[in-house]
């Protein structure tokens, strides 16, 4: 649900880094005159070029000239995540839902940085006001759309993105994903968690006392070189945060040099 397509939004590099003071805590307001959206169009046209540099120098300069602009603290908090500066990109995310509070972006970006920040309440809420938007009727860019990310880690060299669908997707039933992309950004495969029919008939069949319950079976399975190979299950009612620990010990697993990078709780 960004408003930029995530292979737009790299990391910056020292551009953010050499910031003398947080991006969206500008200096006191002063007089400007009312924004136009053609006032963002080189900045739209420089981040499709690929001139993130640019394009950061200039939405900071909008900022600057016009503290606590919405779409200006919006644009600089989505590249924020991009480059790892998840508490940083939280101050402009809240700077725009103060002129945008039914924004189904903004909320999207409040979703994940407090994901990668470990603060588990805030994230579950965001979660379920993306949800109620999704049915509501009344928010069509949620409507549609499948699901939500949830938040990008790492593990090595390695990005995983974490997508929680509003609905069970195609025949395999999946709830979850994670995709796997490389330094580079390019999608190398992915792991999916799936209760589909077979399997549900397989669990009741074994564990009689759950049927009729909402408790399910979930293959994890991988998609990687075009095939795809069963890993696992987790039976039972297992959480994001089940599934996501799970995902977890598998790249440990697999690459046993490479260190997970996982934002510590932070339970409010």
């Amino acid at each position: 649900m960004r408003a930029f397509p995530t292979a737009l939004l790299l990391v910056l590099g020292s551009c953010i880094a050499q910031a003398q003071h947080p991006i969206c805590s500008p200096p006191a307001p002063r007089t400007s005159q009312p924004l136009q959206n053609s006032d963002f169009a080189n900045v739209r046209a420089d981040l499709l070029g690929g001139n993130r540099p640019q394009a950061l120098t200039e939405v900071e300069a909008i900022l600057n000239a016009h503290p606590g602009n919405a779409e200006a603290s919006f644009m600089i908090g989505t590249l924020l995540l991009d480059y790892g500066k998840p508490d940083e990109a939280l101050d402009c995310f809240r700077n725009s839902q103060a002129a945008w509070p039914g924004s189904t972006d903004v909320h999207a970006g409040l979703l994940e940085g407090y994901s990668e920040t470990g603060d588990r309440k805030d994230r579950d809420i965001e979660r379920a006001i993306l949800r109620g938007y999704h049915a509501d009727g009344h928010h069509p860019s949620a409507a549609k759309t499948n699901g939500i990310v949830i938040e990008r880690f790492h593990a090595g060299d390695k990005t995983i993105d974490a997508i929680e669908y509003f609905d069970p997707q195609g025949p395999d039933h999946i709830f979850y994903r994670f995709n796997e992309y490389d330094d580079k950004g390019a999608l190398l495969g992915s792991y999916a968690f799936a209760a589909d029919d077979p399997d549900q008939a397989a669990y009741h069949q074994q564990h009689p006392d759950v049927v009729g319950s909402t408790l399910h079976r979930f293959a994890l399975v991988s998609f990687f070189n075009g095939g795809s190979a069963t890993l696992g299950a987790i039976d039972g009612a297992p959480t994001y945060d089940d599934f996501r620990t799970r995902i977890v010990s598998v790249l440990q697993s697999e690459n046993s040099t490479a260190s997970v990078a996982a934002a510590p709780a932070k339970h409010k």
